[in-house]
């Protein structure tokens, strides 16, 4: 998937490049991975496990800036539930009459707010408290509207297709 995702920017650069339509994040390049203490520890934070699926993404890239364009995956020392746009997410939840059910958790203390963009797109995922998980959904969510998708490679692989059909488009 990282390779899929590097070769998708790599590949948009240089159709790019002979238009002057170039921008940095087409180079930008995921951080290196988390080490196995360093996820534990952010659970250990945050009261929550991450499911299997997530913790091996983490174990290959800490945070990716513009991995899709405008969008931000966050390394483990900014995935936080007293971040600036945690809070804002709760409120804008609180504010819509979002319930947790909405986004299948039992409690909004199990969100994991693990990207998003400038201009207020939010992506997240589901924590657990006691088990262990192989996959949890993701979701996009933007002001009110969300979308869900099965899991992180699931939304990955959109965000791969949609660039390509940027790119073609």
């Amino acid at each position: 998937m990282i390779s899929m995702l590097k070769a998708q920017q790599r590949d948009w650069y240089d159709r790019n490049s002979g238009t002057g339509r170039m921008s940095e994040w087409m180079l930008s390049a995921p951080n290196p991975g988390a080490a196995p203490d360093d996820i534990q520890a952010a659970e250990s934070t945050l009261g929550l496990r991450f499911d299997d699926q997530y913790r091996q993404w983490l174990s290959h890239v800490n945070g990716w800036t513009a991995f899709s364009g405008g969008g931000d995956l966050y390394p483990l020392g900014d995935i936080s539930k007293n971040s600036p746009e945690h809070r804002a997410m709760l409120d804008m939840f609180r504010e819509s009459l979002i319930e947790p059910g909405d986004l299948e958790m039992e409690s909004f203390d199990n969100l994991v707010l693990i990207g998003g963009t400038p201009d207020g797109i939010q992506y997240v995922t589901v924590g657990s408290p006691e088990q262990r998980r192989t996959t949890a959904p993701v979701w996009e969510i933007e002001d009110i509207e969300y979308t869900r998708f099965g899991d992180l490679k699931e939304f990955l692989t959109r965000e791969v297709v949609s660039r390509r059909g940027l790119m073609l488009g």
